[in-house]
């Protein structure tokens, strides 16, 4: 009789997980109320800043007579600060590369190619490439960021409501940001935050170790769909800069992700509030892959370089992670206080090898699948030690047992002790050292080949 009622009880809490989850129906987040007024924009193609005026124009005056589609066709285009305005939406070619337009007086930090109600509300917008709901890449437009001292994002986002972002491949240069982030608008109003959006279909590659596809600061009722990252951390939904921690007012609220990748990166999901007592978050069919982690839990804290809010941040105890998938393997992007998980061999062979171009990571191996520091079996203490919470873990599923660790909840208890302290450097010139005697060994072996042909 006490087995079946506890049967009943368990079965019945399953029951309530699931009626309790937050739902990833699109039509909960995004209405398309887009006139249907359609014109083309010509571009120059000129790297001087005439394209970013040009589009600037277009885009004010079409909403300003009620809105409609833009269709930008085949092209390499070089834009930035391009403002989108109400009931607009930029349709981009599968042909068009867009690439930031640079000059010498270029920000070294906050650039971004569109931005979205950082200065004033916009409501119903979307930037799509041409058929906005199709999965296949190949249709997908590309933005591609070159190298350099800057921080890039292609999309901010900050006051809009009712807006979908789809359909485009970020090449990177690792440079640190991530490629689309949500924040407060330039007034710091908490009210003022993206609100009703979709964020879908994008593929980011060559991403710096602690960024990635996108990072919500401030948001509410967001879903962010079929997004892959190569490096970085692919949703990260993490409140850290120092606007957001002013004050403990939440800024994030019903965030919803639904197939979720990372290959060769820290991680497919970083949940992190840092000062700031958050919302919920619901995200399953995430997918890792040689990856340092699949899901990193982060408990709340104070941030060092920041003042702000007496508090140590959390989220709500509903939030739910689930239906994970993991590849362990070679080719991780491993932060260096990772290193302390491995034996003091292995960590000494991480410390000797040339970092990852990001300078913050250097290449290793899988090491599990949850990292975190915020539930009580961890060892977090609300205090000193952060903000503790727990929230509900779904099924986990590994494909293989390439892992440093066996152990699917990874916590810093488990690290090895005992090891000599050698510090990481960070160092642009093993790069060039490594790629020098790689392009000597190439030499040499197609002169081998050559010799082995004549014989």
């Amino acid at each position: 009789m006490k087995k079946a009622i506890a049967i009943m009880l368990f079965l019945t809490t399953i029951t309530a997980l699931a009626q309790d989850r937050l739902t990833d129906n699109e039509n909960r987040f995004y209405t398309n109320k887009i006139p249907n007024k359609e014109i083309e924009i010509k571009l120059t193609g000129k790297n001087d800043g005439t394209d970013s005026a040009l589009l600037n124009a277009k885009i004010a005056s079409l909403s300003k007579s009620g809105g409609g589609i833009i269709h930008l066709r085949k092209g390499t285009y070089y834009l930035i600060d391009v403002l989108l305005r109400s009931n607009i939406q930029l349709k981009i070619d599968k042909e068009v590369v867009i690439e930031p337009f640079l000059d010498t007086t270029a920000k070294k930090m906050g650039n971004s190619i569109f931005e979205v109600g950082r200065k004033f509300l916009v409501e119903n917008v979307a930037i799509t490439n041409e058929e906005e709901d199709d999965e296949d890449k190949e249709n997908w437009f590309t933005a591609r960021f070159p190298k350099g001292d800057y921080r890039m994002k292609i999309i901010t986002a900050c006051n809009v409501r009712n807006f979908k972002f789809s359909g485009f491949k970020v090449i990177d240069s690792y440079t640190p940001f991530s490629a689309i982030a949500l924040n407060l608008p330039d007034n710091s109003n908490r009210d003022e935050v993206a609100r009703q959006g979709i964020v879908k279909n994008v593929l980011l590659t060559n991403s710096h170790v602690g960024y990635g596809v996108i990072q919500i600061q401030a948001g509410k009722s967001i879903l962010c769909k079929n997004l892959e990252g190569v490096g970085g951390v692919t949703l990260r939904v993490e409140t850290g800069s120092g606007e957001t921690g002013k004050l403990n007012v939440q800024t994030v609220d019903d965030i919803v992700g639904r197939n979720i990748t990372i290959k060769e990166g820290d991680a497919a999901l970083t949940i992190s509030p840092h000062r700031v007592d958050q919302g919920r978050v619901d995200v399953e069919g995430i997918t890792a892959i040689n990856s340092t982690f699949a899901v990193q839990l982060a408990a709340g804290f104070k941030d060092r370089k920041e003042t702000g809010v007496d508090n140590i941040g959390t989220f709500d105890s509903r939030s739910y992670v689930g239906d994970i998938t993991v590849t362990g393997g070679k080719g991780a992007q491993v932060k260096s206080k990772d290193f302390m998980f491995f034996d003091c061999a292995e960590r000494k062979e991480m410390v000797s090898k040339c970092q990852n171009p990001d300078f913050e990571s250097t290449a290793g191996r899988s090491i599990g699948v949850f990292r975190t520091n915020s539930t009580l079996e961890s060892g977090c203490k609300n205090g000193s030690d952060g903000g503790c919470y727990e929230i509900n873990i779904g099924k986990i599923t590994k494909t293989n047992s390439d892992f440093l660790l066996p152990d699917n909840f990874i916590y810093k208890s488990m690290a090895v002790n005992g090891c000599d302290k050698t510090k990481v450097e960070r160092n642009a010139d093993c790069l060039e050292k490594t790629a020098t005697e790689n392009n000597k060994k190439d030499t040499k072996s197609k002169g081998a080949n050559k010799n082995k042909k004549r014989a």
